[in-house]
């Protein structure tokens, strides 16, 4: 599907159309603007000093809070896949490798925070969403599009922030178990409690999995149906820990420290190609993650507020492939990543302006052992500074805002050279590279109903460790890549409109037309054999519209639905590949779920379609249409939660990637229960 200049034309028309009248009227009525200092509180009890202000925030955003999700057996791809512009791709059942892309933007395109801290690392490769375990969190951002100042790294497609859950003036106790398909089997614990100033929290998850669903065989010959046979999968098992543990302490009223410490734990198996029983694939991941937090608001009455952190990640994954029955030789590797962060983030507050200042100091280390005793990449730095300002100018009381930004980012690289396990030579060298993002982003809200969005925002990405040296499975290096560099916009409106009918309640509806366009975009090519590489495609370009609606009707229900169309071009200068769409992206998707509460009870029904999308470059593998149903029911009373769900019920098999089936019809029961 092609996006036509007309279509954009009209939907800014559409939109001026409607507010010409709002704004002759708003423009009669005197302006006075009374001096109001913000505080942190601004937004909420669960609000910090460092989180976004979605009040002011121009970017296109949506917010997955915990009740969504809570004592369901859903991960966080499962949770975030739903939302308008977001493409989840996963490899196979519950725990498996899984990658996000925003409005088109490759999984590496996308930063995933961690309580604002970033996730994503030199090693690269992408944020693996299954490594993140929802009964951790408390809500998930999703911004599309500009990345606002709160965030030390922008980015081409968007930002996700996971926000983990925080302390309570109270106690909270609870405990679930949920057992589901493909013996999938989930047990959490979690107490939280503060008895004065000092508060204390511990979450606690496992979850383990076979995922031994069936799946159709076809022996590597696809053009031959008659050796195809149906087959448990094999080698797919997943068994995984987390915890998380908080202590804080309330030095003043406006002081409070926070120490955080995340542990994770995760062993899979990697199928092979052939889906053989006697496969022995397996990556095991060992992550620690250690933060300590100061934070001081309304420093000296002059709505001063400032939030600093030190951090520290270690990150250890084992890959085994000693018998070679997933990557292209016999390997055994152990990866180690450690990364060394502080960051300051100060901001002003005055009845007009809103002013944001960061700034961010990373080290990263990144260390291969070959235990079959080849040569592999050797260790690898990255250090980064990071410092921004943004302002966000507050005028026509509270009707329109401006929010304007700037980053100076140095990143320093001294890669090692090293011939890699296929004998290819990887040539060392040291770099310093500079950039400047410059964004600025509009807010007009004529009145309590509408809201008109429009951003603009310039970003770069420097290759990762992954893409230069691709030191692992059916990826080859090359350390000739170059930064690629991009500008995205977009536009749109946000309407919320009440009513005091029997039958409808509320409506709400949000679109928005966005386009990005990339310099020396990196993405993956395959050869002949299923090997792949990392290379630059001098230009490429993304445009689409996303749309969304809300509907509360007959008190106790909910219509809601969304769509994406996006149209993705290769310009490359290889005349092959010219013209042809980006792979791994789908054209359109489309969400409808109804949704019924009433006393604790909920009941739901979706439908999803995602349909347009090429595995590979060339555009000569195309995905099959992704059709998936769902539905379930969910009782609540007093401290007792119940629910059963029913995923994929048309029983449709598909691959996100090629080669890496999805489970077909699977179902899940999980109680809880809390004081």
């Amino acid at each position: 599907m092609k996006i036509r200049g007309c279509t954009v034309l009209l939907f800014l028309l559409c939109s001026n159309f409607i507010t010409f009248d709002v704004y002759a009227d708003m423009y009669k009525e005197p302006v006075t603007l009374d001096e109001i200092i913000v505080t942190s509180e601004r937004t909420g009890d669960h609000f910090q000093t460092g989180d976004v202000d979605t009040e002011q925030t121009p970017a296109f955003f949506s917010v997955i809070e915990r009740d969504q999700f809570e004592g369901r057996m859903e991960d966080l791809a499962e949770a975030i896949g739903k939302e308008a512009g977001v493409q989840v791709r996963q490899s196979g059942g519950l725990g498996s490798f899984s990658t996000v892309s925003l409005r088109g933007s490759s999984s590496d395109q996308v930063m995933v925070f961690m309580d604002g801290m970033l996730l994503n690392d030199a090693s690269g490769g992408g944020v693996d969403l299954s490594n993140i375990v929802l009964s951790d969190v408390e809500s998930i951002e999703i911004y599309r599009g500009i990345t606002a100042m709160n965030f030390n790294k922008a980015s081409i497609g968007g930002v996700i922030n996971i926000k983990t859950v925080r302390a309570k003036d109270e106690m909270i106790l609870n405990a679930s178990a949920g057992y589901g398909s493909f013996n999938t089997k989930r047990y959490s614990g979690f107490i939280n409690h503060k008895p004065g100033k000092w508060d204390y929290l511990i979450s606690g998850d496992y979850l383990s999995a076979e995922n031994d669903f069936e799946v159709v065989n076809d022996n590597g010959t696809v053009w031959n149906p008659d050796d195809d046979r149906v087959e448990r999968r094999n080698n797919a098992r997943v068994e995984q820990e987390n915890l998380l543990a908080k202590a804080g302490f309330d030095l003043t009223d406006n002081m409070r420290i926070d120490f955080v410490e995340q542990w994770f734990s995760k062993d899979q198996g990697l199928p092979s190609w052939n889906n053989s029983a006697d496969a022995k694939t397996s990556l095991q991941t060992r992550r620690n993650i250690n933060t300590l937090k100061f934070t001081a608001n309304n420093i000296g009455g002059y709505g001063l507020n400032t939030a600093a952190r030190i951090s520290y990640t270690d990150k250890e994954e084992e890959y085994d492939d000693s018998q070679g029955s997933v990557g292209l030789g016999q390997q055994r590797s152990i990866y180690d990543t450690a990364r060394f962060g502080l960051d300051l983030f100060l901001e002003w507050l005055s009845s007009v302006h809103s002013v944001n200042l960061i700034l961010d100091a990373e080290r990263e280390e990144y260390g291969v052992k070959d235990l079959l005793n080849r040569k592999n990449p050797n260790d690898s730095k990255r250090e980064s500074l990071t410092a921004g300002i943004q302002d966000s100018m507050v005028i026509f009381q509270d009707r329109l805002i401006v929010t304007s930004g700037l980053r100076y980012s140095r990143i320093n690289d001294d890669l090692k050279s090293a011939v890699n396990s296929f004998g290819e030579i990887l040539e060392g060298r040291t770099e310093r590279n500079d950039y400047l993002s410059p964004q600025i982003g509009i807010k007009i809200k004529p009145n309590s109903r509408l809201t008109l969005k429009a951003n603009i925002a310039r970003y770069f990405r420097e290759p990762s460790f992954f893409e230069l040296f691709g030191d692992r499975g059916f990826f080859t290096g090359n350390d000739e890549l170059r930064p690629e560099q991009g500008v995205n916009g977009d536009a749109g409106l946000e309407a919320n409109l009440p009513f005091s009918g029997r039958l409808f309640n509320r409506i709400s509806i949000t679109g928005s037309y966005f386009v990005s366009n990339v310099d020396d975009l990196i993405t993956r090519a395959y050869d002949a054999r299923g090997v792949g590489r990392a290379v630059n495609i001098s230009s490429s370009s993304i445009n689409g519209i996303e749309s969304g609606i809300n509907l509360d009707f007959l008190k106790y229900f909910r219509f809601s639905a969304n769509a994406t169309w996006q149209d993705t071009e290769n310009r490359s200068e290889m005349g092959a590949f010219n013209g042809k769409d980006l792979p791994g992206i789908f054209e359109s998707s489309f969400l409808i779920r109804v949704e019924g509460n009433y006393k604790g009870l909920k009941a739901y029904c979706e439908n999803a379609k995602e349909s347009g999308m090429y595995y590979d470059t060339a555009n000569l593998i195309e995905a099959e249409d992704k059709v998936e149903s769902n539905a379930g029911i969910i009782w609540s009373i007093g401290g007792l939660l119940l629910s059963l769900e029913g995923e994929n019920l048309g029983d449709n098999l598909y691959e996100d990637f090629n080669g890496y089936p999805l489970p077909g019809r699977s179902y899940s029961f999980t109680i809880k229960y809390g004081l």
